[in-house]
């Protein structure tokens, strides 16, 4: 392939990573933008050795990256008083899967803190924790109102 072609794929895996939060495309766009300098500067000319740049280089960037990025992150976009918050659930939380709550004016992925329950669209639930940029949220009684 052609560098414009590693470049183009790099820059839209990035930009896939910017819209969903995975920590895992970024490192593979940045390999693609590797594998187009590499290409560009004629020291891999073939498509074997520029696939072997690619994978070899975006998985030593996520062995070294990920888990630092990922803190980084999850640090990054939770306020300090998020936990205790009441929230609404806008896409049901299926058993052992996740669902989506509104939290501060955007939805979040989030999931139950009790696997075996199911917390339907519309139920108002309580932030207990989060895992990265996913909230971890509990069912509430009804007598609760909430605020957000």
């Amino acid at each position: 392939m052609s560098y414009p072609v590693w470049a183009i794929v790099g820059i839209v895996l990035i930009i896939t990573e910017l819209v969903t939060p995975s920590f895992f495309l970024v490192f593979f766009g940045v390999g693609a933008l590797v594998t187009a300098v590499t290409t560009f500067t004629g020291l891999t000319p073939g498509l074997s050795l520029q696939l072997i740049v690619f994978c070899g280089s975006s998985l030593v960037l996520m062995v070294v990256f990920r888990h630092k990025i990922r803190l980084r992150f999850s640090k990054e976009t939770l306020p300090p008083d998020y936990i205790g918050q009441r929230v609404k659930v806008v896409r049901t939380i299926q058993r052992g899967e996740e669902g989506k709550v509104f939290y501060r004016g955007a939805e979040w992925i989030a999931f139950c803190d009790s696997p075996d329950e199911e917390i339907s669209e519309d139920s108002l639930v309580e932030v207990t924790g989060s895992d990265g940029v996913r909230l971890k949220v509990r069912k509430i009684g009804e007598h609760h109102t909430t605020s957000g």
